[in-house]
């Protein structure tokens, strides 16, 4: 099926979503009509190439910024990269400027020498697409031409740009020489500098061995000028925009640097931040007493400073030149609230890329805070529990222990509400259902269909339209065939669902992804005040999957064609329901054929076979213990994850924490916010859950693993 425009941008607008662009007013001129024209697929070197079609070339900033948020996106699944179309192809020197060095940056690597000739300059730019750069000699022109000219050019066609041509053209000789004259003075000049620190260096070591103005850093709590009054007016960071002739300032100090002037003297130079924002305060010694004091200054103080605040060209941002600086009692953070929290989620220096103070530093916090207890929850490991649990006693904090697993579905269940009926000589119905969307929850059944079967012969058909109350979208009228005429005055919906229910009985209802056909039944019955349905289901999407894992794919008018199975018109719910009811009694023979199943409670034991772990996709699931079982427990999960069920990441399969957990008190807290799957995903049975939504669900995931009993 051919996809149309209008599906391309709102692929195109799915995917700014999912990678947080989706709402950003900066850019929005440059992404509302963009269009996602294919996605190529390079399943050995796992690369997704993405095909873009949008208005103009985008700004480098917005280039930049879907780049690193595509990566990160699909870090988990492929490496991404883009490949852009433009409609309007005009160039302008700002963008060859922007987009120079990132292009160039590649080609940096394969020759030092070259990259560092084309770093240093910007092409200049001339109408309608030329560029040219510089080069000192022949051979650098040669070099260029030969091996970097062409790749240059494309690499700037790949991001947008069209055809450009880059030129080369020789410095002419007196600008090479003036050139060479430069850097040779510059060498000259940075040998004089090093020598005449040295002996600056030398010559106040001698000093301070004599004893002579040395200058004894003094004890006491730092300070350099006048007492700064503890009523006088301060100043936030924050509030700081400009040029300012004195004011005062409080803050904490996270760096500090000393450096040695050509002069003799010293400047200090320190950053501080007061939480709303931060600032450099330089500082130049006026004795050798100041230069003495400045190596009190450390890290971790808070002081109070008197300056001025002005505009420096060396950092090109607001310094403050400080003229009194006065340490001063540490602003403390409290919890002043009359019940205490108790942290939850908590990642430790084991935690890879996830923290950077220790535990101790951690636990010690929660303590003053009057918190009782904080769980350490670290990324797949639990190599923190030992130094949690010293931290714990020491500082009377209570350790909850558990990790943020990556927990996959290892299988899909092949059959729900399991009986031990016998296959052979069980009553099918066979349905199939065709909706105005996706969600159980907003959308509605348009046409419910079914079969019922008896020993593989159809002995019965149940079909209905129900008029969902409003017109039909241009979507679904071509997807299923279905028109306005067609459900207009049709039985309401609850006198259908009530029809079926009754038609069904208590046979084994069968459907293809039966996930998405119970869950619209199910749906519809509680919206009109019927019980939810209690029949023995069999899903042919996941019993086709188990059966034949070889397959490309296991859509039914796939399977339908390679068993030689009718399929008269795909969509159309009397149809498919009708081919699946074929398919159904196939699949049920091969099981017992090839897997020995007789009866329906049998199909899923074989959840988690094999490779299942790899195909999956993991999220995040948060995994407490209760007690020292529940802890083993968890030790158990930790140690399969990493050595049975690695793949990229360690891996919990679902089914491994139902089999460690066996036999115990345990439950599992889902917390789903919203599920969306795309227009095919019924109907070829790939689950394309809306990442965003996605994220919400995962993050919410908790499972506790208690005492065995």
């Amino acid at each position: 099926m051919s996809i149309t425009d209008a599906e391309k941008q709102e692929r195109f607008q799915i995917l700014l979503q999912q990678i947080g662009l989706g709402n950003d007013a900066v850019f929005q001129d440059f992404t509302k009509d963009g269009k996602i024209e294919k996605l190529v697929v390079d399943k050995t070197n796992k690369i997704w190439e993405f095909h873009l079609d949008v208005a103009q070339i985008l700004p480098f900033e917005l280039f930049q910024m879907m780049r690193v948020g595509m990566n990160q996106a699909f870090a988990q699944i492929a490496q991404t990269t883009m490949r852009i179309h433009v409609r309007d192809e005009t160039v302008t020197e700002r963008l060859v400027t922007d987009y120079w060095n990132d292009t160039i940056t590649p080609f940096a690597k394969q020759s030092p020498m070259i990259g560092q000739l084309l770093l240093e300059q910007t092409p200049v730019f001339s109408a309608p697409n030329f560029m040219e750069i510089r080069v000192h000699n022949e051979m650098e022109q040669t070099t260029i031409g030969q091996r970097f000219q062409q790749a240059i050019v494309e690499s700037l066609r790949e991001k947008g740009f069209p055809n450009m041509v880059l030129r080369t053209s020789l410095l002419d000789q007196s600008e090479t020489d003036k050139y060479k004259a430069f850097v040779e003075a510059k060498e000259k000049e940075d040998q004089a500098k090093a020598l005449e620190a040295v002996q600056v260096m030398q010559k106040r070591a001698e000093q301070q061995a004599s004893g002579d103005g040395g200058g004894a850093a003094p004890s006491g709590p730092f300070q350099i000028g006048y007492k700064i009054k503890d009523d006088e007016e301060r100043k936030k960071l924050g509030d700081i925009y400009d040029e300012e002739r004195r004011i005062t300032v409080e803050g904490y100090v996270f760096a500090t640097e000393i450096r040695e002037l050509r002069s003799g003297r010293s400047l200090l130079q320190f950053k501080i931040t007061d939480y709303t924002s931060s600032i450099i305060i330089k500082m130049f010694s006026r004795d050798n007493e100041d230069a003495a004091m400045f190596k009190n200054m450390k890290k971790g103080m808070w002081v109070r400073v008197r300056g001025s605040v002005q505009m420096d060209t060396f950092v090109r941002d607001l310094i403050m030149m400080a003229q009194d600086v006065n340490e001063i009692a540490g602003v403390k953070r409290l919890d002043t609230a009359d019940e205490k929290r108790v942290e939850l989620h908590l990642h430790t220096p084991m935690s890879q890329m996830d923290a950077t103070s220790s535990v101790n530093d951690l636990v010690q916090q929660a303590g003053a805070w009057g918190h009782k207890a904080i769980a350490i929850t670290d990324h797949a490991v639990a190599q923190s529990f030992p130094e949690a649990y010293g931290a714990g006693k020491k500082h009377g904090v209570k350790i909850l222990y558990g990790i943020e697993a990556n927990l996959i579905d290892d299988g899909v269940p092949i059959a729900y509400n399991e009986t031990h009926t016998a296959l052979k000589d069980a009553t099918y119905v066979v349905f199939d259902v065709e909706t105005t969307g996706l969600s159980a929850v907003y959308d509605t059944i348009i046409e419910l269909a079914g079969v019922k079967m008896k020993d593989g012969e159809i002995i019965d058909k149940f079909e209905a339209f129900i008029d969902p109350g409003h017109p039909l979208s241009a979507t679904t009228i071509n997807l299923t065939g279905i028109t306005d005429d067609m459900v207009k005055g049709s039985d309401p919906i609850e006198v259908v669902l009530q029809n079926f229910k009754d038609w069904s009985g208590d046979a084994i209802l069968v459907a293809h992804n039966a996930s998405f056909d119970m869950g619209f039944i199910n749906t519809a019955y509680e919206k009109v005040g019927i019980t939810k349905a209690d029949n023995s289901v069999i899903d042919t999407l996941e019993l086709a999957r188990f059966l034949y894992p070889h397959f490309k794919n296991h859509r039914l008018n796939t399977l339908t064609k390679k068993f030689n199975i009718v399929l008269e018109q795909h969509h159309r719910a009397i149809f498919d329901a009708e081919a699946t009811a074929y398919l159904g009694w196939k699949l049920i023979k091969d099981a017992k054929e090839m897997r020995d199943i007789d009866f329906h409670d049998q199909f899923n034991n074989y959840m988690g076979e094999g490779d299942a772990y790899k195909r999956a996709r993991p999220f995040h699931a948060t995994i407490y213990a209760q007690t020292d079982v529940g802890l083993k427990n968890l030790f158990k999960l930790v140690s399969l994850s990493q050595i049975n069920y690695f793949f990229r990441v360690p891996r919990i399969p679902r089914s491994q924490t139902e089999k460690t957990t066996r036999r115990t008190h345990h439950w599992l807290c889902l917390q789903p916010r919203r599920n969306f799957r795309s227009d095919d995903a019924k109907r070829d049975g790939r689950s394309r859950t809306n990442s965003r939504f996605l994220r919400l669900y995962r993050s919410t995931t908790k499972t506790c693993l208690p005492a065995t009993h």
